[in-house]
């Protein structure tokens, strides 16, 4: 009988400790948080402050030409510890190309090749 709390995840997920500034769209500053997981369809978002389910954000992970912008909506809240973020775009047409690196640098089997 399969679990009630199965894995609904599309995509697998890769631990990670990366500081990444989260901003809610229609908001003009940002704050830091730091990367727990990320994958191909989201990440999750270490941070006293999570933002409200439905909320629109933008997560810049790195600095200058080498960031990765991504545009989300947060799915999952856990006061006072972070939030779940669904990737719904990226700013820069390379997005889904600079996730790919990123995630292919934290998967183990990708380095066996």
């Amino acid at each position: 009988m399969p679990s009630p709390f199965s894995d609904r995840r599309k995509h697998p997920r890769y631990a990670c400790d990366v500081g990444v500034q989260i901003r809610a769209v229609h908001s003009a500053g940002g704050y830091w948080g730091t990367l727990a997981d990320v994958s191909l369809g989201g990440c999750y978002v270490y941070t006293f402050s999570p933002l409200a389910l439905g909320t629109g954000v933008t997560l810049t992970l790195g600095t200058g030409d080498d960031a990765l912008m991504a545009q989300g909506v947060v799915v999952t809240f856990h006061p006072g510890v972070g939030m779940g973020v669904e990737f719904t775009g990226f700013i820069r047409t390379d997005g889904e190309l600079r996730l790919k690196a990123l995630i292919a640098s934290l998967d183990p089997t990708s380095q066996q090749k």
